[in-house]
């Protein structure tokens, strides 16, 4: 195996595995420091041009650092970015990548343009007035599509740059939509969307009161550049299973296979795939949560039936290789803790439980976030041709301060997961036992995960290769020059100003697990 110099990633070998070729080794890994006000981070996997970091780095700062495959740095961009959010939606292609920023509740739009080849970057800005929830876009040169729902349905926004005119288009998908899935086909001008669409209805329709869901579908349509429908396909119920979120992935004969989740009228959740759309939209084979989490140990009712009730379902990308369909995803949920603090106020000396002496203090509670709680996963593989199936679960047990995946596949049939702030790997077609990556040796608490370096994500991005995501958090309280005056006039004159600052470090480790062939 192969370890880079000074890499700060201890490996914890739990089994180790005498073939170089089935084996699973750390190719690189690298830092990045910011200091200030850091809050999110992205990082965008772009197969064998490289991948693309890009941070919050203080209030009003951004950066941008573009690696190759090897993670060396090709060029580092700091912009000024006064936006707190993290962007909306993001696009790219060979020449440029673009961020879709939304300020005050989606009425003002920035889009930052990067060139990929040198760093250098642009900042353009437009206004909607009309009622529009964007969900995703696409930009054109000159030109930005955004989707997203109307009051009546779905529907796009352009803006052209150059005569700096917007129209909004309504589309005929009507309802309460949830936009899936937009893709950009360079080569063919085509645009492909999935729509999660809920038809409404009231039981009192002249006062239209007591609304209820009435049909729930999906709608599969390419447009044109100018939002003109080219297709367009319903994936409807089938045994009562109603499609409520899905993606695509384009198989070797172009077509696209659609997963995504499901709900029953019973309640039941679970995912499905559906091999072509075109072809026959209502061969759509269903797999239930119950039986997609089944394993060793077992889980017993009581909290499976927990875990399907209060978490929330994680889908991952599907991948398709070699006439192979895989899928899989994650559950989790937010975590809360609640502080009591003592607050004493000695103004309060009507308290009827007080004691002696004047004023009383009294007790506050406050619900803080913990974070999100990464419980468990699982990974599914489907053959095309011959339609078997297995799955596989896999013990998450992560905690994480933003919504992000912590579990991938690759084309070589291998999973890499986070777990504790560890990062592990595991082969499910030869049966390896995990292989642990460690940032700490320290065990991972609720008190310290912050300040812990850890794993957070993981990502496929090409072949048989991941990235992996993680950081750590250094609180510095620093003073003020000697001599630098104060904001505050109620200070002591003798007491030194200090302010306080945050030191992040971002790890990037690039792994390869399992053995890929492209056929």
């Amino acid at each position: 195996m192969f370890y880079p110099k000074n890499c700060p990633v201890r490996l914890l070998l739990l089994l180790f595995l005498f073939s170089v070729n089935l084996s699973a080794q750390i190719i690189q890994n690298v830092e990045l420091e910011v200091v200030g006000k850091p809050s999110w981070q992205n990082i965008i996997p772009m197969g064998k041009n490289g991948l693309m970091l890009f941070v919050k780095t203080d209030q009003a700062k951004a950066k941008a650092v573009m690696y190759d495959i090897d993670l060396q740095k090709k060029w580092e961009t700091e912009v000024f970015l006064d936006v707190e959010r993290a962007p909306t939606a993001f696009t790219f292609d060979l020449q440029q990548i673009t961020f879709l920023f939304r300020e005050t509740s989606g009425m003002y739009y920035q889009v930052l343009i990067f060139d990929l080849l040198t760093g250098t970057f642009k900042n353009k800005g437009f206004e909607i007035r009309d009622f529009f929830d964007d969900q995703s876009y696409v930009f054109l040169k000159n030109k930005v599509m955004l989707a997203g729902a109307t009051k009546e349905g779905a529907g796009f926004y352009t803006y052209d740059f150059l005569s700096e005119e917007g129209k909004m288009i309504p589309l005929e998908i009507k309802g309460k939509v949830a936009l899936q899935e937009l893709n950009y086909e360079e080569k063919t001008g085509k645009i492909h969307s999935i729509w999660s669409v809920k038809e409404m209805a009231y039981s009192n329709a002249k006062k239209k009161k007591g609304e209820y869901i009435k049909d729930a579908f999906l709608n599969v349509s390419v447009f044109d550049t100018f939002a003109n429908i080219l297709e367009s396909s319903k994936i409807s119920q089938k045994f009562g299973n109603f499609p409520m979120t899905a993606k695509s992935v384009v198989l070797s004969n172009k077509s696209r296979a659609i997963v995504g989740t499901y709900q029953a009228k019973t309640g039941e959740r679970g995912l499905f795939y559906l091999p072509d759309y075109k072809e026959n939209s209502t061969n759509i084979t269903f797999k239930s949560f119950t039986d997609l989490l089944k394993g060793l140990p077992e889980i017993s009712q009581e909290d499976l039936q927990k875990l399907l009730k209060e978490y929330s379902f994680l889908m991952h990308e599907p991948i398709f290789n070699n006439q192979s369909l895989t899928l899989g995803g994650v559950f989790y949920k937010p975590e809360f803790r609640t502080v009591s603090q003592q607050v004493y106020n000695p103004y309060d000396n009507f308290s009827p439980n007080r004691t002696s002496g004047f004023g009383r203090s009294s007790t506050r509670n406050q619900t803080i976030f913990s974070g999100y709680n990464y419980s468990v996963g699982f990974i599914a593989n489907v053959q095309i041709n011959s339609g078997s199936f297995f799955s596989n679960r896999i013990d998450i047990k992560q905690m994480s301060p933003q919504i992000r995946q912590p579990l991938s596949f690759n084309h070589a049939g291998s999973v890499a997961y986070c777990v504790r702030g560890n990062l592990a790997t595991k082969n499910f077609n030869i049966g390896t036992k995990p292989i642990l990556y460690k940032l700490s040796d320290e065990e991972q608490t609720v008190a310290n995960q912050s300040f812990l370096p850890s794993f957070q994500e993981v990502k496929f991005w090409y072949d048989n290769y991941f990235i992996a995501n993680g950081s750590k958090n250094k609180l510095e309280v620093l003073k003020l020059p000697k001599g630098e005056k104060t904001v505050s006039k109620k200070q002591k004159k003798k007491q030194i100003p200090t302010f306080t600052q945050v030191r992040k470090t971002i790890y990037l480790t690039k792994i390869a697990s399992g053995t890929y062939s492209q056929n």
